[in-house]
């Protein structure tokens, strides 16, 4: 095999790599803006929520997103940032380089295996987005390890201007390069940055809306006489639950006339809800739920929902915070409220609500019953348009 024929199969590997570097990059991209969307735009849906077990905003609203204060999908765009300037600098008649490469997709490759394991273990759940981005990973491990494997046949032939000499000077410049923009890419992320995912919702009075409970005992807030009703069945360790919470809170301190919402408990806990949830996951929040409903009994509810929810918006671990704690800040007392968690009444009420959820087949938080018809994950746009315009900022 002439060395002008190798040549063309290495620029042909190095091109493609380049090519499925340039992809991942900008499904990297796609990635961070949509994690950023996810946070701060209270309507947004990505394309690829389609089901519990596929659901790309359930991905981007797990903590496990966020790594070291930076959206994991910021760290593969910095990744391929940096495996790009090592390709484009890179001599790719080096065997040396073509060990670089490989070397640095086996740490990709590495990476994604953990991503993928915590998808399928932690959150329970796959984005498709990331599901591309792994296949670009191999695929470029793949192509480098092939793009190696001739480099190498080419210098044991002695083909002309083939090398497997590691040029130091070089390759510590290109590497420096590279290494340099990564960090200094990596200080400004963490330095500029907002923390957009840990921004609890604006502060709002919602105190002086009518309040009450339907015929079933189930709280509501918003219009006395409403002309459409709004049954939300939640989760308070359910991230898109508080996003949509906070939504309708919007519709209703500008339509108190007209809207109203009614709380129904689904926490998504499986020592509560085992039919729906098998296997652990949500763990603590059935034990929320029962918090809330103690609130209820109280004529408090509202107030402690909305301190519930705000704590997960805000990134805490509501199920790690203390009864103690929880009885400060919603004016609850302790004792009761250490009482509320066995306490069968409770028990029952909450049972009640995650039957009726199973009756009308709802597999996930938040699900909205409205005029009969149950919507899960998200309220459809043309029923938004339907409640009247949101108030401006």
């Amino acid at each position: 095999m002439n060395h002008k024929k190798i040549l063309r199969k290495l620029l042909l590997l190095w091109l493609t790599a380049l090519l499925l570097a340039v992809t991942g990059l900008t499904v990297a991209l796609y990635s961070a803006h949509s994690h950023y969307q996810n946070y701060t735009d209270p309507l947004y849906s990505s394309f690829c929520a389609i089901s519990q077990a596929i659901n790309c905003d359930t991905v981007a609203q797990s903590p496990w997103s966020i790594i070291f204060a930076i959206p994991v999908a910021w760290w593969g765009v910095l990744f391929h940032v940096f495996f790009l300037l090592i390709l484009l600098t890179g001599d790719r008649r080096n065997l040396a380089a073509w060990n670089g490469f490989f070397f640095l997709m086996l740490i990709g490759s590495a990476v994604t295996l953990v991503l993928a394991g915590i998808a399928v273990t932690k959150i329970k759940s796959l984005c498709l987005v990331c599901l591309v981005t792994y296949a670009i990973t191999f695929a470029l491990t793949y192509t480098c390890w092939i793009g190696r494997r001739r480099c190498k046949e080419a210098v044991a032939k002695g083909a002309e201007g083939f090398s497997a000499a590691f040029c130091k000077k070089d390759m510590l410049r290109n590497y420096s390069i590279a290494a340099g923009v990564f960090c200094v890419s990596l200080l400004l992320l963490y330095g500029i940055m907002p923390r957009y995912w840990l921004l609890a919702p604006a502060q709002a009075d919602i105190s002086g809306l009518p309040q009450g409970v339907t015929a079933d005992g189930h709280p509501w807030i918003g219009a006395e006489k409403p002309e459409l009703t709004i049954t939300q069945f939640s989760d308070y360790q359910c991230f898109q639950c508080s996003k949509m919470y906070f939504l309708l809170r919007q519709f209703l301190i500008a339509h108190p006339d007209t809207l109203r919402l009614v709380h129904r408990h689904y926490p998504m806990d499986h020592k509560v809800n085992s039919v729906i949830v098998p296997d652990a996951f949500h763990e603590g929040s059935g034990d929320l739920a029962k918090v809330a409903i103690l609130a209820a009994i109280r004529n408090k509810f509202w107030s402690t929902n909305e301190l519930l929810y705000s704590m997960m918006r805000s990134g805490g671990k509501v199920k790690e915070i203390s009864l103690k704690e929880l009885a400060e800040k919603t004016g609850l007392d302790n004792n009761e409220l250490s009482a509320a968690l066995s306490h069968p009444a409770i028990a029952e009420m909450l049972r009640r609500d995650i039957w009726d959820g199973m009756k009308l087949n709802i597999t996930g938080t938040p699900a909205f019953e409205i005029n009969g018809k149950v919507y899960q994950g998200h309220i459809p746009a043309e029923i938004l348009k339907q409640i009247g315009e949101l108030p401006k900022k």
